[in-house]
């Protein structure tokens, strides 16, 4: 049962839900779709991390730790027992290599008759492929593959020879009143003074978890470029990860240490980017798809200077809402933030146009109502 007493229409399944990208669009999901008369619930195969802690803590119901261990042989049968409970449902299963085969085989086994994979990558770092070989032996049991922009729909047809027919584009959205610019430059420094930002820097941040596939690297390769021009540039680094150690240690070596900030996981990701001039996304070009950083930043009025990765250009126009730059050219990135900064009232309109771009295309709701119509069209079938 969900926290409204009602039995779920939406099984929502993945392997466990850290805090990334795909995580906060089925937090957004579980919030939104019970008032579309679909009520979810969240299935985790292993710990339900920390996004799957707060949506419990929400009110949804959330069943982790169905598997024992990493090949527990039983899982599967589990899973088919909690779907058996409620066949009526359709099953959303994230991209995570264990929650696709598992959730197809226990669906089938339960009898849940529609079920859909949502895909949140066009590749996995250091593989060809976002899907693993068990992926492959079910992608057929799935009767639609959600993919999230134009090209990610293109790249699924292309490079993993997957049925055009079977593929629904639903972008992701941010919550555009969570997200939104700063109301008066008063409250603007008052969000710098509580970061400790002095007034007259200009603030790159970049949101994205420390691992190699981000490439913070660049950012800072651009840093050791930007200063010989400039010394008022302070870069904000959201996140942590396994990269932590080694991105301190860069920035010591490049004598940056007082330009960079290292500010670990946040809650307040908000506060922070209303703090800040710009956004920075630097990926390498596999491993991005449709990232909601991006679409944060520019709900909260931001300037973004992103690499030409995954479908960025789907989300932002180059000269418009930002600046797009070659993946691994930090002279690039160099360039297009001393411009920005070079020009606040190029840099304002920009955000400008970004709020609106992202209020006319990406919000939580135009996601939600999507996903919903997804569903409704099935269940609707049966009733």
């Amino acid at each position: 049962m969900t926290a409204t007493g009602q039995s779920p229409r939406v099984e929502i399944l993945a392997s466990t839900l850290v805090t990334g990208g795909a995580e906060r669009v089925i937090q957004a999901l579980v919030r939104g779709l019970p008032a579309h008369g679909l009520p979810a619930r969240v299935l985790c195969l292993h710990d339900p991390g920390e996004v799957g802690e707060e949506i419990a803590r929400g009110g949804t119901a959330v069943v982790s730790r169905i598997a024992r261990h990493r090949r527990d042989p039983f899982a599967g049968a589990r899973l088919a027992s909690l779907f058996a409970r409620n066949r009526e449902a359709a099953l959303l299963s994230l991209d995570h290599h264990d929650a696709v085969f598992a959730g197809s085989i226990a669906a089938r086994l339960a009898g849940l008759k529609h079920r859909f994979l949502a895909v949140h990558s066009t590749g996995l770092w250091g593989k060809g492929s976002s899907f693993s070989r068990s992926d492959r032996l079910v992608l057929g049991s799935f009767e639609r593959i959600i993919a999230l922009a134009d090209a990610h729909a293109a790249h699924l047809v292309r490079r993993e020879r997957i049925e055009e027919r079977k593929i629904r584009i639903i972008p992701n959205g941010v919550d555009t009143e969570r997200f939104r610019p700063i109301g008066s430059e008063e409250e603007r420094a008052g969000r710098r003074k509580a970061i400790g930002i002095p007034a007259s820097r200009f603030v790159a941040a970049i949101v994205a978890a420390l691992r190699p596939e981000k490439n913070h690297g660049m950012l800072f390769a651009a840093a050791d470029l930007i200063r010989a021009r400039r010394d008022d540039f302070l870069y904000l680094v959201v996140g942590d990860g396994p990269e932590a150690e080694a991105l301190r240690r860069r920035a010591r070596e490049l004598r940056l240490e007082h330009a960079v900030r290292f500010l670990g996981r946040r809650e307040d990701v908000a506060d922070v980017l209303s703090a800040a001039d710009a956004l920075v996304l630097c990926s390498h070009g596999v491993v991005e798809t449709f990232p909601l950083a991006v679409l944060e930043a520019m709900s909260s009025g931001l300037p973004v200077v992103a690499t030409d990765v995954g479908a960025v250009r789907e989300m932002l126009r180059d000269g418009e809402e930002g600046r797009i730059v070659a993946p691994g050219d930090a002279s690039g990135l160099a360039g297009a933030l001393l411009a920005l900064a070079d020009a606040p009232e190029e840099r304002a309109e920009m955000g400008r146009r970004g709020r609106r771009r992202v209020v006319e295309n990406f919000t939580v709701e135009h996601m939600v109502r999507r996903y919903a119509e997804l569903f409704r069209e099935a269940l609707g079938n049966e009733e």
